[in-house]
């Protein structure tokens, strides 16, 4: 329901009016003065200034040190109409006080953390500017890095981005507590901020999935991890350099972020009702001016709600089961392939138990050749300089004694050269696979249609951490929202191409090609022992093992 001007007046007015009161309450008014006489202190005399610079350090307390600092000392900017003033001395409210503990007990123990929120609680000025750039200040050995889904909104020198906001907050500090010798236009480049006397940095970096790979950090940080493409390559990536992973995000549907939330991991969870300038009338003015799916996502914290568009509907708990349900080796196997260099190549292992598809294992990675998947549809041990993880030999060692398989892909399997002169196919052909296609795979449509029928079949997923993901893209896949003429509508032509398309690509290539398949009794082998057969699929000699 869209409101009327005056109405809109109105709930502007009493959110002003709501405000305004806060500002001249006698809390905030006591923490005002007790800021202006400190910082009146320090600006006039050096012991003042030392004694202050303790109770920021404060090595005994680090989260009084830390309030102290963000009280006296912080500044935050809303230019928004509500605000009666676009710059605020950051009096910090209870729940955010909660927050900066929560936040330091992660970073100085070292464990990870997740943070879920309603939008516009503040905690971007908490998490991503203050905090680290109090351990910028005050500690030693400091090297924590920042990162968001898009260049832009890391460093693009402006406010809305992290480290404009930073460069605001540096800005706004009195020279006596920045470091000494410290120049703006030396110690602050691009995505980087050094303190020229401990040489602790704050630095930067955008969504891909080798973020945080590298040197060591203190901490690592996450802006809005539930809209990275590449959020589970990243978050693990990033577990080499650091004991500290902390992410946040709004909602964005059935996503990584989801599955990590649901993972064990320690959770804060900080919904709008913790902020005292938010109350039912807000809440119901907010439902009233959004879509159901904004309010889950930005407002209610939901994860089941935030998701619109979803592509396959009929992947719910009536059709698909997870749980431990054992590979069956006196039946076929049958594999889907999509295929992909900087972007993923998936790989799904299946077998038809008792009326009802069964998927046994999958595979996925990125910026990878297609020799390197070779070994996990051999079961071959790899010989070549390859860096395959634990996580990767294991996978090869389970599909060892698997039987031969059928497979089928992605037609452009024939035109991607990923390899010098050759093919994917011709590729894996000189390897004994043999990957079955028909050019009409190429539409989405026929391609949903075969998925479709095969999920109403009934799905079983053999449970484990790579399934657990194949699920969670199958879950989120979903057609693009545009505007059109304000309005969001979801144009069902073609889904998202993002981090689940590769998984939901390489399901329906295995339901096309097991529907075609199984329709002309075709017969084509993955494995052991080379032979000629006939590929009825593309209508050509071809030869598979």
């Amino acid at each position: 329901m869209l409101h009327t001007p005056e109405q809109v007046e109105r709930e502007s007015a009493r959110r002003l009016e709501n405000f305004k009161s806060y500002l001249h309450g006698q809390i905030y008014q006591d923490k005002l003065k007790l800021r202006l006489k400190i910082n009146d202190a320090c600006n006039s005399s050096p012991e003042a200034r030392a004694r202050t610079w303790d109770l920021c350090a404060r090595p005994d307390n680090p989260v009084e040190g830390c309030i102290f600092f963000i009280e006296n000392f912080g500044w935050t900017f809303d230019p928004r109409p509500h605000t009666p003033m676009p710059h605020l001395p950051f009096i910090l409210f209870d729940y955010q006080k909660e927050g900066i503990k929560w936040i330091i007990d992660h970073i100085d123990r070292g464990y990870d953390g997740l943070v879920e929120k309603s939008r516009d609680m503040g905690i971007s000025w908490v998490l991503f500017v203050w905090v680290p750039l109090w351990y910028w200040l005050f500690r030693d050995g400091v090297n924590i890095l920042m990162g968001s889904y898009k260049e832009a909104l890391v460093d693009n020198r402006s406010k809305d981005s992290l480290f404009g906001m930073v460069d605001y907050a540096v800005d706004s500090l009195p020279k006596w507590i920045l470091p000494k010798g410290f120049n703006k236009e030396k110690h602050r480049t691009q995505m980087k901020l050094i303190n020229p006397v401990t040489q602790n940095m704050l630095s930067g970096d955008t969504m891909n999935p080798d973020f945080g790979r590298g040197t060591r950090k203190t901490a690592i940080l996450f802006d809005e991890l539930g809209s990275w493409d590449y959020a589970k390559d990243a978050w693990e990536s990033a577990g080499d350099s650091t004991s500290c992973r902390i992410a946040n995000s709004t909602p964005k549907g059935h996503n990584y972020y989801k599955m990590l939330r649901d993972s064990g991991i320690d959770v804060l969870t900080l919904h709008w009702k913790l902020h005292p300038l938010k109350d039912q009338r807000w809440y119901e003015f907010e439902c009233e001016r959004r879509t159901p799916e904004e309010v889950a996502q930005e407002l209610d914290i939901s994860y089941n709600k935030s998701q619109e568009g979803v592509v396959y509907p009929e992947w719910n708990d009536e059709h698909v089961k997870q749980g431990f349900f054992e590979y069956q080796h006196h039946l076929p196997l049958y594999v889907g392939w999509d295929f992909g260099k900087s972007d993923d190549t998936a790989i799904i292992w299946a077998q038809h138990v008792d009326g009802r598809w069964r998927i046994v294992d999958a595979y996925r990675n990125n910026n990878k050749l297609i020799d390197f998947y070779i070994p996990f549809v051999t079961g071959v041990m790899p010989s070549d300089g390859y860096k395959y993880t634990k996580e990767d030999f294991e996978v090869i060692e389970k599909h060892k004694n698997w039987q031969r398989g059928t497979h089928f892909g992605d037609p452009a399997g024939r035109f991607t050269s990923q390899v010098t002169n050759q093919s994917v196919f011709t590729k894996l052909r000189d390897h004994g696979i043999n990957v079955n296609f028909r050019d009409e795979w190429k539409g989405f449509q026929v391609r949903k249609d075969a998925a479709k029928s095969m999920i109403l079949d009934g799905i079983e997923i053999d449970k484990n951490i790579r399934t657990d993901y194949f699920n969670l893209c199958m879950i989120s896949a979903a057609y693009p929202s545009v505007k059109n003429a304000g309005v969001s509508e979801i144009r069902s032509f073609e889904p998202k191409h993002n981090w689940t398309s590769h998984y939901r690509s390489a399901f329906e290539y295995l339901a096309l090609g097991v529907r075609d398949y199984v329709s002309i009794k075709q017969k084509v082998y993955d494995k052991f022992e080379k032979k000629q057969v006939i590929n009825r699929f593309a209508n050509r000699r071809s030869v598979g093992y």
